[in-house]
């Protein structure tokens, strides 16, 4: 009889683990929000994707090169479109009616992690799509399209070689000012099922290549969390209702393979007291809305 009933994905314990006291971010797709919150709820000194939804290397290295240059962002970046001021460069939290509002928004982000990054310890960076947008009025490559015509934009797939190529300038740029900086690459594993599934493999590989050859040459180290979802819990009860997503218990699940890669044993006891108090905080903070309410 079997005594395993699902394959494992083998993961080496880093050799280098995450502290409570230790700066880290997240930043990239919405997995990102994931693995971030989770970390916030364990009282970690983290980021949870500070500059907004990511999905693309490009716009990831754009952005971060920007927080390194601290430079920040002007009215003429923006354009109005269904009443809100938005960026190419943001996700649309960071939009808003009025051009100062949203301009107040994305340089607050932008000041406060180029103040925080000569202690920047870790850099969890999760890529979600090798698929880019490029803006035909500007010719660069969009982190957000914001619903605007199709028509406004050209569809570009990026190679494995241009991925390589931009993240080691931009983890190069990084390292020149936070020489302690390690960073974990992790490819996202929510499906981008709008492009066609095939398309959506074809990309995601375009991402594991590159991964693979960052690592391979020292620049970053590799968490499977992509694998863990298709080989480890590869069935749809694990996917949200969308048949997207990872399910909150796929989550938390890649969560937990997270800090056994990353965090001491007992980081991770202490990581599991603080996430019951901060959930126990939270349902209290809920029940005194509602009784506020009635």
């Amino acid at each position: 009889m079997m005594d395993k009933y699902f394959t494992q994905v083998a993961i080496e314990p880093a050799s280098c683990k995450i502290s409570h006291d230790e700066t880290a971010w997240t930043v990239g797709s919405c997995f990102s929000d994931e693995i971030g919150r989770r970390m916030a709820e364990g009282g970690f000194n983290v980021r949870p994707n500070p500059l907004g939804t990511l999905f693309n290397p490009a716009s990831i290295c754009r952005q971060l090169r920007r927080v390194t240059e601290g430079k920040p962002y002007v009215s003429e970046d923006l354009y109005r479109h269904d009443g809100l001021w938005h960026s190419h460069d943001f996700h649309s939290s960071f939009s808003a009616p009025e051009a100062s509002v949203a301009l107040d928004a994305m340089n607050s982000a932008i000041a406060s992690l180029h103040a925080e990054l000569p202690s920047l310890r870790y850099l969890i960076l999760t890529m979600g799509s090798a698929r880019a947008f490029i803006s035909k009025d500007t010719g660069c490559v969009v982190a957000n399209c914001h619903k605007l015509p199709p028509d406004r934009f050209e569809i570009k797939d990026l190679s494995t070689e241009e991925i390589v190529t931009d993240l080691t300038e931009t983890f190069n740029i990084l390292k020149s000012r936070t020489p302690q900086l390690r960073i974990i690459l992790t490819v996202s594993p929510v499906r981008h099922k709008a492009y066609g599934l095939h398309t959506d493999k074809l990309s995601k590989a375009r991402l594991l290549l590159a991964a693979d050859e960052l690592c391979s040459c020292g620049e970053a180290t590799y968490f499977p969390a992509y694998e863990i979802m298709t080989d480890e819990l590869r069935d749809y009860r694990f996917y949200a209702p969308d048949m997207v997503h990872p399910s909150e218990m796929a989550a938390e699940h890649i969560y937990n393979r997270f800090a056994e890669t990353y965090f001491t044993p007992s980081t991770i006891n202490d990581a599991a007291c603080a996430r019951k108090q901060a959930r126990r905080q939270q349902h209290r903070s809920l029940s005194e809305t509602r009784k506020s309410a009635t």
